[in-house]
């Protein structure tokens, strides 16, 4: 199997992942998820994996300032993560991650972020991510709330919170 692996422009690089989300996330998909009607951020930057039959692999990194317990953090997080149902457990999933992990270490990123459904835990907990048992706030058009519709999970990078408050201070990804 051939592959690539690159980091393209978030709102560039949409284009190269939309056909991969369509496939991923179909209406009838999108309807029964919990997370269908929350208000996302765009990435900033896109781990994109190529493979013989296009783009096989997604994940968003979002650069942001946000808090940890009131004190100001550069936060990377980590969303979108899709693979195409046709090559899923071939490694580009844990290969894509990893690239985005060396980014954030490359941005000088404090900690990353995520939030997933219970089901993904133990790939991301396989990948060195930890689940966050504190709060996570940020906005939506609503105004700015708590997020716990999903599991947060958090990679230690240059802090490491534990159990405590994270403000994205914006969107979720």
């Amino acid at each position: 199997m051939i592959s690539r692996i690159a980091i393209v422009d978030g709102d560039a690089g949409w284009a190269l992942a939309e056909p991969l989300d369509r496939e991923c996330y179909p209406p009838e998909a999108m309807a029964t998820v919990i997370w269908r009607d929350v208000t996302w951020a765009h990435a900033d930057k896109r781990v994109v994996v190529h493979g013989e039959s296009g783009i096989v692999c997604h994940v968003g990194i979002y650069f942001r300032d946000g808090t940890q317990d009131g004190v100001s953090a550069r936060i990377a997080g980590i969303g979108g993560v899709m693979t195409s149902p046709r090559m899923r457990h071939t490694g580009h999933a844990g290969n894509a991650m990893r690239r985005a992990s060396d980014v954030m270490r490359e941005h000088e990123i404090d900690f990353g972020l995520l939030f997933c459904e219970p089901h993904n835990v133990p790939f991301y907990e396989h990948l060195g991510w930890r689940i966050f048992s504190g709060e996570v706030y940020c906005e939506q058009p609503s105004g700015h709330i708590r997020f716990d519709m999903m599991h947060a999970m958090v990679l230690p990078l240059r802090l490491s919170p534990e159990g405590r408050v994270i403000d994205l201070c914006g969107l979720p990804w």
